[in-house]
C-alpha cells in the first residue's frame, strides 16, 4: 500500500470516527478508559464496535549530547526529537470484538496515525494493526475474582502478559517502554488453580531489539534524511535519546527462534464486591537475537546488529546472543487508591541493566461539578505519580552511534486525568528525567496533555 493511499485512508476514516462520535452518545468507564463496555453493538451484544480519538498538546525541554563519532566525517549529536510545543492527534483507534460462544471470543485493534508509536516516527507505518487474537475459554485479567479452575488458549497477536493493562497516564515509564510494550504474534495459554492461583505461558515471534527515545515521540533513527551526517543533515525529527526495547512485532519468525515465556501468580480479593485486592505475578521470558532484523523505515538493522554500532566502529561488548528478562508485578487496590509496580532483571548478548517502575494513583468522584442541558460535567478526577528506573552494568564505548543506551535514567512523572462528560477525558502530565552523563546530570523534561474521546 503506498504512502499515498495510507494517507487518504488515514483521513477518511478520522472523518468516519468524527462523524461517529457526534452521532453516538458516549460512555463511561470506571477503570480510567474512555472506550465504552458495549460500544456500538449487536442486539444480542455478541458483536461491538468501539473507537477512540486523541488529540494532545506536547511541548519537551530542548536538549542536545554530543557523540564523539569515529567513522562518519562529522560528529554526531543525539538533540530532543521535537522541542517546540505542538498540537497532534496522535491516534485514531477502531476496536472489534466478539463473544462467538461463553467460551469463545476474539478482538481484533486498529490503529491510524499512531503518532506516538512510530519509530522511526516520520517513515513507520501509518496504519497499524495492534491486536488481532481469537481465545478459547476464560482470561482472568489481574484483580478479577477467581471463581475456580480455569483454563484458556489465545492465538494471534495480543500484548504480553506481564504488560500493564491499565496505564492512569498516557506516557509510558522507562520500563513499560522498554520490555513488551508492544503486542506479540503467537501462542498464550493459562489457568487458574483455586481461588487465588493462576498461572502463564507463551510461545511467540520475539519482537526485534531497537531503540527509541522514551518520551512521547520515538525520534527519527536510520530514516533516508539520515543518511549524510552532519551540516546537511535534515531530518523531519532529531533522534532523541533513545534507550534499548521491544520494538513493534515484524513479519520475520528469526528462523525458528522463538521467544518463550512463563508466570506464576497470586491474588486474593476482600471487602465490598471484591473492590480490594493484591496481585502478585513473576515472570520470565527468553529468546535467542537474530543476527539482523529489518526495521520498517529505518536502514539500520534490530538484534544483534544494533549492538555493534557502525560497521568499522566501536561496538558494545556482546556475549552470545541469549536474550531473557525476569521479573515480578505488583498490583494493590484499596477502594479508591491504586498502586502498580514492577521490577526487571534484564540480559541483552551479555548486557546486564536492572530496575523498577512504581506508579500510585488516587481517584476522587466529583459527582458533576455542574450540569450542561441534562449531562453533568467533571465527574472525577485521578492523581498520578511514577518512578522508573533503569542501572546499566555496561558501558558504551567512546563514538559509539547511541551513548545512551548505556546511561543510567530515573524517570519521574505525575499528573492527573479529569473526567469531563461521559465518554471525554483529559489527562494533563509532566516528565521529569534525570540522567547520569559523565559531566552532568541531564533533563528531557517534557509537558504532555490529552484530550480523548471514546464511544
Amino acid at each position: 500500500m503506498s504512502l499515498a493511499l495510507r494517507n487518504r485512508l488515514a483521513r477518511l476514516v478520522t472523518a468516519a470516527f468524527v462523524l461517529a462520535l457526534a452521532s453516538k452518545p458516549l460512555l463511561a468507564q470506571e477503570t480510567g478508559s474512555v472506550v465504552s463496555e458495549k460500544g456500538i453493538a449487536t442486539p444480542s451484544n455478541r458483536f461491538r464496535l468501539k473507537g477512540e480519538i486523541k488529540a494532545h498538546f506536547r511541548s519537551s525541554t530542548r536538549e542536545e549530547q554530543k557523540v564523539a563519532a569515529i567513522g562518519p566525517p562529522e560528529p554526531i549529536f543525539l538533540r530532543t526529537v521535537s522541542p517546540h510545543g505542538s498540537f497532534e492527534i496522535s491516534t485514531v483507534t477502531l476496536i472489534g470484538e466478539a463473544d462467538v460462544t461463553p467460551d469463545i471470543s476474539a478482538k481484533t485493534e486498529i490503529h491510524f496515525l499512531d503518532l506516538y508509536n512510530r519509530n522511526p516516527t516520520s517513515s513507520d507505518d501509518r496504519i497499524a494493526v495492534r491486536e488481532a487474537w481469537i481465545r478459547f475459554g476464560k482470561k482472568l485479567e489481574v484483580l478479577q475474582a477467581i471463581p475456580g479452575t480455569t483454563l484458556y488458549l489465545q492465538v494471534g497477536k495480543a500484548p504480553r502478559f506481564s504488560k500493564q493493562l491499565q496505564r492512569r497516564l498516557e506516557s509510558y515509564g522507562l520500563w513499560g517502554t522498554a520490555v513488551g510494550r508492544f503486542e506479540e504474534v503467537g501462542i498464550e495459554a493459562g489457568g487458574t488453580f483455586g481461588k487465588n492461583v493462576y498461572w502463564r505461558g507463551s510461545l511467540v515471534n520475539g519482537n526485534p531489539l531497537f531503540y527509541r527515545d522514551p518520551n512521547a515521540l520515538a525520534g527519527d533513527n536510520g530514516t533516508p534524511e539520515r543518511m549524510t551526517f552532519g551540516p546537511g543533515s535534515t531530518p523531519v525529527y532529531q533522534s532523541g535519546f533513545p534507550i534499548l526495547y521491544d520494538a513493534k512485532s515484524t513479519d520475520l519468525n528469526f528462523q525458528g527462534k522463538f521467544q518463550y515465556g512463563g508466570g506464576l501468580g497470586f491474588r486474593f480479593l476482600w471487602g465490598e464486591e471484591n473492590r480490594s485486592g493484591v496481585d502478585v505475578l513473576g515472570w520470565y521470558f527468553r529468546r535467542q537475537l537474530a543476527q539482523s532484523v529489518p526495521i520498517r523505515g529505518s536502514f539500520y538493522s534490530g538484534d544483534l546488529e544494533l549492538l555493534k554500532g557502525f560497521p568499522g566502529g566501536p561496538s558494545l561488548a556482546v556475549s552470545g546472543d541469549d536474550k531473557w528478562e525476569a521479573g515480578a508485578n505488583l498490583e494493590v487496590h484499596l477502594g479508591r487508591f491504586q498502586l502498580y509496580g514492577q521490577w526487571v532483571y534484564q540480559e541483552i548478548a551479555g548486557l546486564p541493566r536492572k530496575g523498577f517502575e512504581v506508579e500510585g494513583s488516587y481517584r476522587i468522584p466529583l459527582n458533576g461539578v455542574f450540569v450542561s442541558g441534562d449531562t453533568p460535567v467533571l465527574n472525577w478526577i485521578q492523581f498520578v505519580a511514577r518512578a522508573s528506573k533503569i542501572t546499566n552494568a555496561f558501558k558504551t564505548p567512546p563514538g559509539f552511534i547511541d551513548p545512551s543506551m548505556g546511561w543510567n535514567w530515573n524517570k519521574w512523572d505525575g499528573g492527573f486525568r479529569l473526567g469531563v462528560v461521559r465518554g471525554v477525558d483529559l489527562t494533563a502530565e509532566y516528565a521529569r528525567h534525570d540522567v547520569i552523563l559523565a559531566a552532568r546530570v541531564a533533563h528531557f523534561d517534557e509537558f504532555l496533555s490529552t484530550l480523548r474521546a471514546g464511544f
